[in-house]
């Protein structure tokens, strides 16, 4: 019984630890030890309608909440039918920061797609902290 309670005690300590979080990111990860894989990531959001049928809007952008700007973004939308609102190419700017993002989508004039999102980055990739991956547009008649 007091090894039970031993390991129980040292399994507890060990996830205590190794699951504290910096809220804040007040601190720098340091990357300098840090082996990444040579994969290159984006954050791909899927459009589609309620029959699964993919939405293809004629433009979108995606832009940065806090400061406006519209971020320089892959379209490949035409051809995979998913829109980047990230990627790896953001990840020096990204690194240690939550940065909240709008995808605006249109077809023609009309904004069919209004959706935020946050997004961060570690020492090798740009990941998606909220936000839904897929997207479901209820008026098929914007077609």
């Amino acid at each position: 019984m007091k090894n039970l309670l031993f390991f129980a005690s040292l399994c507890m300590a060990i996830l205590y630890t190794g699951c504290s979080s910096d809220k804040n990111n007040d601190r720098a990860e340091d990357c300098s030890d840090v082996i990444c894989d040579m994969a290159f990531l984006s954050i791909p959001i899927t459009i589609k309608y309620e029959d699964d049928t993919p939405v293809v809007l004629d433009s979108y952008e995606v832009i940065e909440v806090a400061t406006g700007k519209v971020r320089d973004v892959p379209n490949w939308g035409e051809v995979f039918h998913t829109y980047a609102i990230a990627s790896d190419l953001d990840r020096e700017e990204f690194f240690g920061k939550e940065i909240e993002l709008q995808l605006v989508g249109k077809i023609g004039e009309k904004t069919v797609v209004t959706e935020n999102y946050v997004v961060s980055a570690n020492c090798c990739h740009t990941y998606l902290v909220k936000g839904d991956k897929e997207v479901v547009v209820k008026d098929k008649e914007l077609q």
